[in-house]
């Protein structure tokens, strides 16, 4: 039977650990009533309810009698000033418990005003996940009772020495949050402090490494993907296991988690508490912590159809913290904005996301503030538009004949990105005058498709009178009353010509480059110049079908050819070309399941590719 059994507290603890401190210690309890100004010893499971799964055997060798129970014994804050709360795990090869690495540290962290807590937890037969189960429970019952000790829940470090800096780590790589004592026994009933998470601000690893007994961990998957605390290194120019140490820290280093070393000239393994090391951690907490001071605070993200958007404020000087959004896709990372307090993301459906919040102090390793997690987000249906036909604009070009699209709920108080789409000639292309528009399926279908994608938006489409510059300079004049009229944001306004509307957009193009973020040229050939698009480094997407029977894809490798060689002459590198310009030639397999007919109209499916749309605002 696995040991479920609470005993006499005369039989707690190890000889050495009484000799060492029991004789200070005011009283033993379990998890209840802390007396914070005074040293207690807490038991730190219920009776006969000890997650285990390990069967004790006299055969096997053991620093504890077969009755010892898991606990801590508690070494107040000295002074005024309470800092945060360190739980100190003596090491000993998982054989014992040496007293040097216990007490004595407390007493000097103590000193230095940290709520410490040494913690005795299990040896040999027990594994190091039976150990950091004690771990884990130490910090619960901490964080549990953070107002009566006089610290802010969120700090809390754990440091250890040798196997109980492993022990920190195992926590760290696989014990945080919420996970208890049910994942190695299935008979254990979690109680009302399983539900408080057990994480930790930082990690001390002093002369010891995040792995197991005498083998530091070389997994750089399993340590990039446990998201490691901040941590603190420690050990001496003679340390045994020094190269491991060494080597650990650069693969820390090459996947981004946070450290600091610190080499103690001359020391060797087991230097516990002596040596000038303590007021060089102290700041090291002291920074961890004070990220509280500083905190990084938004509200839940809102989801508006299928984009999430949030906002987020740091504390401190924004020119000294680097904050990053960090966007999960079922544990994947799916996207990543930088230095960016407010953005947005594009949900695919079907999808269960995770957004994290970061702030980082520049040119450093140290958070500015606790990430923040929101869990459980999934796209929404996408937005209901309100469709205008038969529109018209009196310009000096003559009258402009439209249709565009607002949100149902559109807002004069937002800021709404916006889609300039003409369609070809089978839009109406010269009746529009003498026959009403029932439909622009075209713009439509663009309507549906870009709004799916990007959430609330604001979709125009002009309706040429010509082929060339008189439907040019309507379009500009159009897009322009928009932005003026509007809630437009200008800095994402969108365009995409089929047909007979991407001649006319190029030219567009090439009167006004600053008015788009991106442009798709789908279908068509390139009427305009090349060398203003080339100036004002315009995004451009030529899309064309391999076999497409009115233009053939000769005139898209033209435009392709043209724009890149302007680009190369404005003094942009391939690599910066390649970024803004792309030829895509479908193949006629991508086609198949559309009905148009032909492959030239088939050219309707580009503005509403979601890689396009995606490439497209990206730029």
């Amino acid at each position: 039977m696995k040991m479920k059994k609470l005993l006499a507290a005369a039989a707690v603890f190890s000889a050495a650990i009484a000799a060492a401190h029991c004789a200070a210690a005011e009283d033993i309890t379990f998890h209840s009533d802390p007396t914070p100004t005074q040293s207690q010893t807490i038991l730190l499971w219920d009776e006969g309810n000890i997650p285990a799964e390990t069967v004790w055997s006299d055969s096997n060798p053991s620093g504890d009698p077969e009755d010892f129970m898991p606990n801590m014994i508690s070494v107040p804050a000295e002074g005024s000033e309470i800092k945060g709360a360190v739980m100190i795990s003596p090491g000993g090869a998982f054989q014992y418990r040496s007293p040097a690495e216990g007490i004595p540290v407390a007493e000097e962290l103590s000193k230095l005003g940290y709520q410490c807590f040494v913690v005795n937890y299990r040896l040999r037969p027990y594994t190091q996940e039976e150990a950091a189960l004690d771990l884990s429970r130490a910090v619960r019952y901490v964080r549990a009772h953070a107002d009566d000790y006089g610290i802010d829940p969120a700090d809390i470090a754990v440091m250890g020495f040798s196997a109980g800096g492993i022990l920190s780590g195992e926590l760290a790589l696989h014990f945080q949050g919420d996970v208890n004592g049910t994942v190695l026994d299935p008979d254990y009933v979690p109680d009302e402090l399983d539900d408080i998470p057990a994480d930790v601000a930082s990690v001390g690893l002093m002369y010891s490494f995040y792995g197991r007994l005498s083998v530091a961990s070389t997994d750089e998957e399993e340590l990039r993907n446990a998201e490691l605390p901040p941590t603190y290194v420690l050990y001496g120019s003679n340390e045994v296991f020094r190269s491991q140490i060494e080597d650990q820290v650069e693969l820390l280093e090459r996947i981004g988690v946070p450290f600091e070393r610190h080499i103690l000239e001359g020391y060797g393994h087991g230097f516990g508490a002596r040596g000038d090391w303590f007021n060089d951690y102290d700041r090291f907490l002291t920074e961890v912590f004070a990220s509280d001071d500083e905190l990084l605070e938004s509200e839940a993200p809102v989801i508006d159809g299928n984009v999430l958007r949030y906002s987020a404020e740091a504390g401190g000087d924004p020119s000294d913290t680097t904050v990053i959004a960090a966007l999960y896709d079922e544990g994947r990372l799916a996207g990543v904005r930088l230095n960016e307090y407010e953005g947005e993301f594009v949900l695919e459906p079907d999808s269960e996301y995770m957004l994290k919040l970061f702030a980082w102090r520049s040119g450093t390793m140290t958070p500015a503030a606790k990430s923040l997690e929101f869990d459980g987000l999934t796209a929404g249906s996408a937005p209901e538009l309100t469709e205008m036909l038969n529109n018209e604009l009196d310009g000096e070009n003559g009258t402009i004949h439209y249709t565009y699209y607002l949100p149902s709920d559109y807002d004069e108080t937002k800021s709404y990105p916006m889609l300039v789409t003409l369609p070809g000639w089978s839009s109406r292309f010269s009746t529009i005058v003498n026959t009403p528009l029932t439909e622009n399926e075209y713009a439509r279908q663009n309507a549906e498709a870009w709004t799916a994608k990007l959430g609330d938006m604001i979709v125009l489409s002009p309706n040429l009178t010509d082929w060339g510059d008189t439907s040019a300079r309507q379009t500009i004049e159009l897009t322009d009353y928009f932005i003026n009229n509007f809630s437009v944001d200008k800095g994402r306004i969108y365009a995409a010509g089929f047909s007979a509307g991407g001649e006319t957009l190029s030219r567009v193009i090439d009167m006004r480059p600053e008015l788009f973020a991106a442009y798709l040229h789908s279908s068509s050939q390139w009427d305009g110049g090349y060398e203003n698009a080339a100036r004002y480094r315009v995004p451009v997407y030529i899309c064309m079908a391999e076999h497409d029977e009115y233009y053939g894809p000769e005139r898209a490798e033209a435009a392709y050819d043209g724009l890149r060689a302007a680009y190369t002459a404005a003094g942009l590198s391939d690599d910066e070309i390649d970024s803004l310009l792309v030829l895509d030639l479908k193949p006629d397999q991508y086609f198949s399941n559309d009905d148009s007919g032909s492959y030239h109209s088939g050219g309707h499916l580009f503005a509403c590719d979601d890689s396009i749309i995606d490439w497209m605002t990206s730029r």
